[in-house]
């Protein structure tokens, strides 16, 4: 039987770590577990939504610290009141995900092209091994380069590896103004305007393609964004008539784009990074990877960043032979591919993860290192682990 506990401090989840057996699975905000493979029923699931305090914020440093249960949008309204933020915007704010989560997953939004992903904006953390040991590594300050890295480690580590117990992070100022470019655009278009983009002096803080249009964002002071904004205009107006948002529907256009990359009921979302130029070949292989399973599928991708999340609707059979046809696709170009949320039957057709990496080996190695029982989450990497 799986017994469920929520810890209110370290001290008490190091406690319960380290007189507990069993297998043990940790949970934040519960927005990604059903991502890469399925561990068994465990014998404790250890939630931390009794870690959800803001623990120190210094503005004049731009530091702050924080609970690892603390979800991102409480943390970005506590940080609003000194006109700064934590630059990130994963799709899965809305529905609750918290900082320790997002550090477990890897999951970041389109502002990754501008401020990084939230590996570069970690400066340190506590984490709890399973046999109860408290770690810390990093500081409060930016520019610390003493101890382990283990803020890295933990960035996508699946929650395999220790429990992430606190987060110190650098924050931004929020940006004084914001404007955002779409113009209709093909894959094939989207993909060579993206190319030209990354090859000009602009500095756009989001370049996205969903349902026919790309998306150019820009953010900073309002001189410097209208500056910006006109050569954009200018750049991508070669292809199709460029449109100028702002205010109200820019932010309606950049909530559609991230509900394009969330998960609907009944279907199967993966993710995959390629090089920013492989845009074309990745849609072209989506598209025929769905006409021969039969389903249906559809793309929405971070066009400069090389992040694609592709739907499949249709047939849990289906859905898995379509993946499994794009991602053998995407393997070749030298990309990585990722299956997130999908019915349970698709995991009886195809394996979440696929071939193990290059890297494997080592990975394994660490995870011996930290958890040496294989207690956290066993099955989370499949057959990798």
């Amino acid at each position: 039987m799986t017994r469920t506990e929520r810890p209110s401090t370290i001290t008490e989840a190091a406690q319960l770590l380290g007189d507990s057996r069993g297998s043990v699975v940790f949970r934040g905000g519960g927005t990604k577990m059903g991502w890469g493979g399925r561990p068994p029923d465990p014998a404790l699931v250890l939630e931390t939504g009794g870690l959800t305090k803001l623990l120190t914020h210094n503005p004049a440093d731009m530091t702050a610290s924080a609970e690892a249960g603390m979800p991102l949008r409480a943390l970005q309204d506590q940080l609003a009141g000194a006109g700064q933020w934590l630059a990130l915007d994963p799709p899965t704010e809305s529905a609750g995900a918290t900082v320790g989560g997002l550090l477990a997953t890897g999951d970041s939004g389109p502002r990754r092209l501008r401020y990084g992903a939230l590996r570069d904006l970690v400066i340190g953390v506590t984490i709890v091994l399973a046999d109860g040991t408290v770690a810390r590594a990093g500081g409060h300050v930016i520019k610390n380069v003493a101890g382990y890295d283990l803020s890295k480690l933990m960035y996508g580590s699946m929650g395999i590896l220790a429990l992430v117990g606190e987060v110190v992070l650098r924050v931004h100022p929020r940006p004084e103004a914001s404007a955002t470019v779409v113009v209709p655009a093909s894959v094939s278009t989207a993909a060579a305007s993206t190319l030209q983009l990354l090859a000009s002096p602009l500095e756009p803080s989001a370049v996205d393609w969903v349902g026919g249009r790309l998306a150019v964002r820009f953010e900073g002071r309002k001189a410097g964004v209208a500056a910006q904004t006109a050569a954009a205009r200018e750049l991508l107006s070669e292809s199709a008539p460029a449109e100028e948002l702002d205010e109200s529907a820019e932010s309606a256009l950049w909530q559609e784009f991230t509900a394009a990359h969330g998960a609907e009921h009944g279907e199967s979302v993966a993710f995959a990074g390629t090089l920013p130029s492989r845009l074309t070949a990745v849609a072209e292989a989506l598209a025929r990877a769905a006409d021969a399973a039969g389903v249906e599928a559809r793309l929405a991708s971070h066009t400069a960043l090389g992040q694609h999340t592709a739907h499949f609707a249709g047939p849990p059979e289906g859905q898995a032979q379509a993946f499994d046809r794009w991602r053998h696709v995407v393997l070749a170009l030298g990309g990585t591919v990722l299956l997130r949320d999908r019915p349970e039957e698709v995991d009886k057709a195809v394996d979440a993860l696929g071939p193990p990496p290059s890297a494997v080996g080592l990975l394994r190695s660490v995870k011996n290192r930290l958890d040496p029982d294989g207690r956290i989450a066993p099955g989370r990497l499949g057959s990798w682990i």
